[in-house]
């Protein structure tokens, strides 16, 4: 009896919207990396140019043929500086392009980021995009696809001699060794400035918070010390990186010039000894000047090129950790109809294990009200968080409408939930705002929440009324 066959199907894994944006982004990349092909083709131009020269115009005297190798040439370097222009110009507008397709998906990733685990990471992931973006606009990205070409033109001096091809080579080896070795020595010295860095804005956005605080308490001279001292570590440790990186520098630009000067010496030495012909001269030490051009390129850009990758990690870490979420689920009506379900809510402390809440449970129904009253500590702000499905119990669950408070808070179901922090922060530009949740709500509406609140009057005598701007967390 004969079996079917086997067939296997693998499942591709989930692409976050930073990957799906990349792919989507093949195209226009592969038309930048045309415009690149013949950028750097028709680089060959000038060395065949001086060739010509030298073995048909010089012998024949014949200025017909002068000028018609002027004309050529001349043509292909006005095109070859339009597909230069072309592919900066695609690279740009495919930069603005990703902003705006990725924007609101790393705003809601970062969001909910900051809600599940670090604030400061996913502020920082949310800076990333525009690092992504200013990457492609810069003069490093080109680079990247000018690096591919290097080997060709150190090709192209083999084949002139191999002497050459020799120098060229070691030349471009040693300098992008250096970069590396630059990259080395100083990166923990800059990742210690950008942490001094950080802990001096930190520390300078805690007292300008508590300021009143600070004052009353007489620690402004100590505060001030403070913040003065990370400044200080972050001026020493980038002092330190500057110092290395010039020093590479020192040993870099020497070595470039010696180098070039190998190349049209020995490009000379075989034109007095082999009887090749004087053009070679000219013609590797652009050959050699094309060849290293990315290699100088990658030295200017290395630092945007470095953030690049590590933004683009960081973003890569921040989406693929916060999925895509459903925003069907939702309760039906306008208002829930089961109530509110508290059930055997219990939780440990992290550091000893014990219960700070244990097999708590109640049942409210539409309507109904409950205060919660207990001594500092014992629960309540925890308790309250839990209910509005801001922490999740260690056990037990809350319902609202039958439907896990989790769940609806992933969704547009948080539109039933609201919660008052001990500390009030209001978010949104105006009274207005803040009442709607930034949201287009009907004025009526508003109006209504704000007389049920008993605000209504007071709004009324504000400046702009409903329109009147809210400070920051006034």
């Amino acid at each position: 009896m004969l079996m079917p066959p086997l067939r296997l199907h693998i499942v591709p894994p989930p692409q976050t919207p930073l990957e799906a944006a990349l792919w989507a982004c093949a195209g226009s990349l592969g038309l930048v990396f045309a415009y690149s092909c013949s950028y750097n083709l028709l680089l060959f131009a000038p060395s065949i140019y001086l060739l010509q020269i030298y073995d048909r115009v010089l012998s024949s005297r014949s200025g017909d043929t002068l000028l018609m190798l002027t004309v050529i040439v001349a043509l292909t370097v006005v095109v070859g500086g339009v597909l230069d222009a072309l592919r900066r110009a695609v690279l740009g507008r495919l930069g603005a392009w990703l902003e705006d397709r990725l924007r609101p998906s790393v705003l809601m990733a970062c969001l909910e980021y900051a809600f599940r685990s670090d604030p400061a990471r996913a502020s920082e992931a949310y800076r990333d995009l525009t690092v992504l973006r200013q990457f492609l606009d810069s003069h490093a990205c080109p680079m990247l696809f000018d690096a591919l070409w290097a080997p060709l033109f150190l090709c192209v001096l083999f084949l002139v001699h191999p002497l050459l091809g020799v120098i060229g080579a070691c030349s471009v080896l040693l300098l992008f060794g250096l970069t590396l070795a630059g990259d080395l020595f100083t990166k923990d010295a800059f990742a210690r400035s950008g942490a001094a860095l950080s802990r001096s804005y930190g520390r300078l956005g805690a007292a300008v918070g508590n300021v009143h605080l600070i004052r009353t308490m007489g620690m402004f001279d100590g505060a001030a010390r403070l913040i003065y001292q990370d400044a200080q570590d972050e001026r020493s440790e980038h002092d330190v990186a500057q110092r290395r990186y010039e020093i590479i520098m020192l040993v870099a630009k020497p070595i470039r010039a010696l180098a070039q000067v190998l190349i049209m010496g020995a490009a000379a030495w075989l034109v007095l000894d082999y009887g090749k012909s004087p053009a070679i001269i000219f013609a590797a030490t652009l050959m050699f000047s094309r060849a290293l051009a990315p290699v100088e390129g990658a030295i200017a850009g290395w630092k945007s090129l470095e953030a690049a990758f590590a933004a683009y990690r960081r973003l890569s870490d921040i989406l693929a950790a916060i999925p895509a979420v459903a925003g069907n689920t939702d309760i039906s009506s306008e208002r829930p109809r089961s109530g509110l379900i508290v059930d055997n809510v219990g939780v440990k402390l992290p550091a000893s294990g014990d219960f700070l809440l244990k097999g708590v449970s109640f049942r409210l129904a539409p309507g109904e009200c409950l205060g919660i009253i207990g001594p500092s500590g014992s629960g309540k702000s925890t308790l309250g968080q839990i209910i509005a499905g801001i922490s999740m119990p260690t056990q037990g669950g809350v319902l609202l409408d039958n439907i896990d408070v989790s769940v609806l808070r992933e969704a547009r179901g948080s539109r039933h939930l609201g919660y008052l922090p001990q500390d009030i922060d209001l978010f949104g530009e105006t009274i207005k705002d803040v009442i709607a949740r930034l949201d287009d709500t009907d004025p009526q509406k508003i109006i209504k929440a704000a007389k049920l609140a008993g605000i209504h009057e007071t709004i009324l005598r504000m400046p702009q009324a409903y329109d009147t701007i809210v400070p920051n967390g006034g």
